[in-house]
């Protein structure tokens, strides 16, 4: 019988367990997560604060009844041993110890919040957005908070902003590159989405560094520059990077990114070891350089193959396009494959078009714009990368887009594809397709 170890039970690790079950139905499979519940939803707490979900604990769910899986809450892997084959574990109601033999091993160890060296980031009234119980202490605090400042203006950064913007709290975003969501979007792509925040009362500093967050015990204020800002609560959202802490210790390399090194199998530098989700390096499907992509829908897909090949199956990992969608006050902001700066530091030449659309006719109530940027290379006329801002059908645009670049598309055929039509659903030409031909006409 094949013993598999999943380490981490989140998007990577669940989905690593259901395809490794579904390959080899009498594997024993072990599953240790170190939280006191299996499996939990961190994309929905922006909305648990904002009060679109009414409980928080909702994003909280059972582990699936999947046969012969044993998931052990509240229990910590505390060492890996590559050569023996085991794995160390420490239950934290108990602090019981046990070794646990594997045949495969899987890493999903997911990631933590970084948070910088600010002076002052200590102080209580300091918040991340990582787990529930970070929802929770916001939530909480909402009551005795009337200045919120939110670091970080990346999808995280934005949803939060836009969630305590709702609670009526006088809300700043600071980011230090020039625009909001960079690793989304192209600047002007980012105006919209920028104007929209501010016209909702959002203040929205671009090109600014947080340096000092000020108090004596309790957040009062936050420097930012030579300027001073009033704020009870400070949320930081700069981003994760990957928990590697085990596999470091157990001799597993690493890749430039900080990620567990893998190759297209998901294995890792040991024998039998798998790594999957945000502890992971990735590599970008268009540039083939290594990247990291810790997003819920890629730890899914690579959950998937790790899970497959360590039950013994053959499963190869395509790479990602970065599919990503984001949401503030109804506005859906998503994009897929590489932005005009990534394109162009990895010399791609990237040429570019943008069109300004109904997502219905005219005449039919509810017809709002809809933006659409198409980035294709100069050479051969792939696309390489789309972004769409829009009330209704951005992100499944963005989602039919990624699959034009898998499938190595060209502009020209987007230009050719086949789609329904309804006046309640769509106009009679599909944006997409008048993006694509107002890149042809740019070519």
């Amino acid at each position: 019988m094949r013993r598999i170890v999943i380490i981490g039970f989140e998007s990577a690790g669940l989905t690593a367990a259901s395809a490794a079950r579904m390959v080899d139905r009498t594997a024993e499979i072990t599953v240790i997560e170190r939280r006191p519940y299996a499996i939990y939803h961190p994309c929905g707490i922006p909305f648990a604060i904002g009060g679109e979900i009414e409980n928080i604990q909702k994003l909280i769910e059972p582990a699936p009844m999947l046969p012969n899986v044993d998931v052990r809450t509240a229990t910590e892997a505390t060492a890996i041993d590559t050569g023996k084959k085991t794995v160390e574990a420490r239950s934290l109601k108990t602090g019981v110890r046990e070794t646990l033999e594997y045949d495969s091993l899987i890493i999903a160890t997911g990631s933590y919040v970084f948070k910088p060296p600010i002076p002052g980031i200590e102080l209580e009234g300091v918040h991340v957005v990582k787990t529930v119980e970070d929802g929770q202490a916001i939530i909480e605090a909402l009551e005795r908070t009337k200045n919120a400042v939110v670091v970080g203006a990346g999808a995280i950064g934005i949803e939060t902003s836009a969630a305590l913007g709702k609670r009526g709290l006088n809300v700043s975003v600071v980011e230090m590159l020039p625009s909001v969501l960079p690793g989304m979007l192209d600047p002007d792509m980012a105006d919209p989405l920028t104007q929209r925040l501010r016209d909702k009362g959002i203040q929205v500093l671009c090109g600014k560094l947080l340096r000092e967050i000020r108090g004596k015990g309790l957040v009062k204020s936050v420097g930012i520059g030579e300027e001073e800002l009033p704020a009870e609560l400070v949320i930081i959202a700069v981003g994760v990077k990957p928990e590697v802490k085990l596999a470091k210790e157990a001799g597993i390399e690493l890749g430039g990114t900080g990620g567990v090194k893998v190759d297209d199998h998901l294995r890792t530098s040991s024998p039998d070891v798998y790594a999957a989700g945000d502890c992971a390096e990735n590599f970008c499907l268009i540039t083939k350089r290594s990247v990291l992509s810790q997003l819920a829908t890629t730890a899914i897909r690579m959950g998937w193959v790790a899970g497959v090949n360590a039950a013994g199956g053959d499963a190869t990992y395509l790479g990602t396009l970065n599919t990503v969608v984001a949401c503030a006050y109804d506005l859906v902001i998503a994009s897929t494959g590489v932005t005009t700066q990534v394109a162009e530091k990895a010399g791609l030449a990237p040429i570019s078009a943008r069109t300004r659309v109904m997502s219905r006719p005219r005449y039919y109530p509810g017809a709002e714009p809809i933006v659409i940027k198409l980035l294709v290379k100069s050479d051969g006329h792939n696309i390489i990368g789309g972004q769409v801002l829009g009330t209704e059908g951005a992100a499944e645009r963005a989602n039919l887009l990624a699959l034009a670049i898998q499938k190595g598309m060209t502009v020209e055929e987007l230009a050719k594809i086949e789609y329904c039509y309804a006046p309640p659903v769509s106009d009679s030409i599909e944006p997409l397709v008048v993006a694509a031909k107002a890149m042809l006409r740019r070519l």
